[in-house]
């Protein structure tokens, strides 16, 4: 998956949420964009669509000449899913607080996705 998504999510709870996941992608030397494994996720629009412009500055390259806001500094980010191969292989969740049940939701999606 090299394009960033929103995905709803079901809670412990039974209730709904939409995240956005978004890819970290590499850039190869013949300028091909490749999936690094990496996913970063954070908390989507209540009408189930959002950018990460909505949550994110605009990086200096495309915008203004502001900072990128650190994701552990932005109240929106929901943690990182890393895959230690491709997207079949063991994968591990850090820095949120999305639950095992949303986890879980979210590894399927990347997977059924790609």
């Amino acid at each position: 998956m090299i394009h960033t998504v929103n995905h709803n999510v079901t809670g412990d709870n039974g209730t709904q949420r939409n995240i956005i996941i978004e890819p970290v992608l590499h850039q190869s030397t013949n300028h091909e964009l490749n999936a690094t494994g990496l996913y970063k996720l954070y908390k989507g629009g209540a009408d189930g669509e959002a950018t990460l412009f909505e949550i994110q500055e605009i990086a200096p390259e495309i915008g203004e000449s502001k900072p990128l806001l650190d994701d552990n500094k932005n109240p929106d980010y929901l943690g990182q899913i890393r895959f230690e191969g491709d997207v079949t292989s063991k994968w591990h969740y850090s820095e949120g607080t999305l639950s095992n049940y949303e986890q879980q939701q979210v590894v399927e999606f990347i997977q059924n996705t790609n």
